[in-house]
């Protein structure tokens, strides 16, 4: 039995930047964390026959692998020529749907554990390249680059995106005590909504790709708060990063009619009249996860405001480990 580990991810900066539409005529730019919320998968090859089975939400057992429902982990096996007697199972800290990035972190995990069952461990920008190979290219959703490879570098990353797709990766230089007192300001609610954030990025690719005009100007406004932001946190300026943060949003409204509603645009509201300096929606947006950026007095007061609107708090801190094998009896 293998078991592996990886986190889920915040993004601060770029966002969409990272979608192929975009980053093949302009070039991408994300900056993001991993955060201790984690998806867990253990696989285990059964002595008695050779079924597939998956365990997630539903349950499946096949006898082929094109049977298999679960796309992610029908390609996953493919791709490690594993077509027969494999048991799957996943659970997570938070459920899909809910802007933290679960897809990119489900394909890094199980790729993670079927290179330790295979005997072959590659590094996580390897790892994370063939998540994205195999989410965009072999399966033609419409994915980033961002959500593989922040969860399984973990940490804070800075993605610089090629125009032919290539990634480089670097390690921003952000003092222990700016994290920590990000760690300590910012505050992530979860709204109740989950949502599918396919049918936004679909939107937003035929939008780029068609040549609006609006969403790409909105994208490389974007890409520019984004790199604000870096500068904000490598200055140690986290007020900066949390106005950044309200431009941010309101920018990335203005991307699609499905990002917010009328419930979101009023827990956002409340947010900032109880004293946050900015926030967003985690993901393509809809619904999922709120993070609001609030320091002092005015980070209880947000706090009490939205518990009393129903929203439940996660609390969490930056991962430094990214994807890993917690476990591994043969």
């Amino acid at each position: 039995m293998i078991v592996a580990r990886t986190p889920f991810r915040i993004p601060l900066g770029g966002g969409s930047t990272d979608l192929p539409s975009y980053y093949k005529d302009h070039g991408g730019f994300i900056f993001a964390c991993a955060i201790n919320l984690y998806m867990y998968i253990t696989i285990s090859r059964p002595p008695i026959d050779d079924l597939i089975r998956f365990k997630y939400s539903e349950s499946e057992e096949v006898e082929t692998l094109d049977a298999l429902r679960h796309q992610l982990g029908r390609e996953a096996l493919r791709a490690m020529g594993v077509t027969k007697g494999i048991e799957v199972a996943s659970v997570a800290d938070v459920p899909h749907g809910t802007g933290l990035g679960s897809s990119g972190s489900y394909m890094v995990c199980l790729l993670q554990a079927l290179h330790a069952l295979k005997g072959t461990n590659p590094g996580p920008a390897e790892l994370a390249e063939q998540a994205c190979h195999l989410t965009m290219n072999v399966l033609q959703l419409p994915d980033g680059k961002q959500d593989p490879y922040v969860a399984a570098l973990g940490g804070f990353s800075v993605l610089e995106i090629g125009k032919d797709g290539e990634v480089r990766v670097e390690r921003p230089t952000i003092a222990e005590k700016t994290i920590e007192e990000f760690e300590k300001n910012a505050l992530l609610f979860f709204t109740g909504v989950r949502r599918e954030s396919k049918d936004i990025l679909v939107e937003q690719h035929k939008k780029t790709i068609g040549g609006d005009p609006a969403i790409v100007n909105q994208k490389h406004r974007i890409k520019e708060i984004g790199k604000k932001i870096l500068g904000a946190f490598e200055k140690g300026d986290l007020a900066h990063f949390g106005r950044l943060l309200d431009e941010h949003w309101q920018v990335k409204k203005q991307m699609s009619s499905k990002i917010s509603s009328d419930r979101m645009d009023e827990l956002y509201q409340l947010a900032k009249t109880s004293g946050a300096l900015g926030g967003k929606i985690m993901g393509a947006g809809g619904g999922g996860f709120f993070l609001f950026y609030a320091e002092g007095r005015n980070r209880d007061l947000v706090r009490k405001a939205l518990l009393q609107e129903g929203l439940r708090e996660v609390g969490f801190k930056v991962d430094t480990e990214g994807t890993k094998i917690i476990a591994s009896e043969r």
